[in-house]
């Protein structure tokens, strides 16, 4: 693991970003009978512990997705996060760039009982363009769907999507059945492999994580 993926891995911890018992998550909305998921990833709201460390961990992502992006021979037109977890995320990605800040577009996310709809694209942009958007934790990729449809219908294209973290559920196939390719900067499998390493994470809880994941696949 390079230094700066360590570093990231090791905010998580630190920044409370990985919490384990019983949770449901977005994919829940869809399949309502899945079992609770023994593992959590959300960054702390501000005031809460850890938070104090986000923009650190906004930071370095940013630099990593960006790494991503160069060592993949891409340099996308426009980039928006998902929201609202990851519009950090794509704000310190899209720094990067000489366009910035006139490269990110935002998309508004709009719930209702069993439904999600993505509003959008806003901002500067031309038909045809690329964009590529950001995301902090996949699953299944639900949201990742639909937020790719509300650009496509803007007149985007969305070859590439990242991730901070894929928890192996089925997100990178699902994403590759859309035409569009998903890459991260972990699995799930790897950050809790340092979580162990390092104390963060026993391997019971680890070992809990990756039976759920096996058996839960979207």
């Amino acid at each position: 693991m390079s230094e700066r993926r360590a570093e990231i891995a090791d905010l998580y911890y630190r920044t409370n970003s990985v919490r384990f018992g019983a949770f449901r998550l977005s994919v829940h909305i869809d399949n309502p009978n899945l079992p609770l998921s023994p593992y959590y990833l959300h960054y702390p709201e501000p005031g809460e512990p850890g938070s104090e460390l986000l923009p650190k961990l906004y930071h370095l992502i940013g630099q990593e997705f960006f790494t991503i992006c160069e060592s993949k021979g891409f340099r996308p037109k426009r980039i928006a996060g998902v929201p609202k977890g990851a519009l950090p995320l794509a704000d310190a990605h899209a720094r990067h760039y000489e366009n910035y800040p006139y490269n990110l577009l935002t998309f508004t996310k709009a719930e209702e009982p069993g439904k999600t709809t993505f509003i959008g694209p806003d901002g500067e942009f031309s038909e045809g363009e690329e964009l590529i958007i950001d995301e902090d934790h996949t699953s299944g990729g639900r949201n990742k769907k639909l937020i790719r449809a509300a650009a496509v219908s803007g007149g985007l294209v969305v070859p590439n999507m990242l991730t901070v973290v894929d928890r192996q559920q089925g997100g990178v196939e699902n994403m590759a059945r859309e035409g569009t390719r998903l890459l991260a900067i972990f699995t799930i499998d790897e950050l809790l492999q340092f979580g162990t390493d390092f104390g963060y994470a026993t391997q019971t809880q680890a070992d809990a994580a990756k039976e759920y994941w096996n058996l839960n696949q979207y």
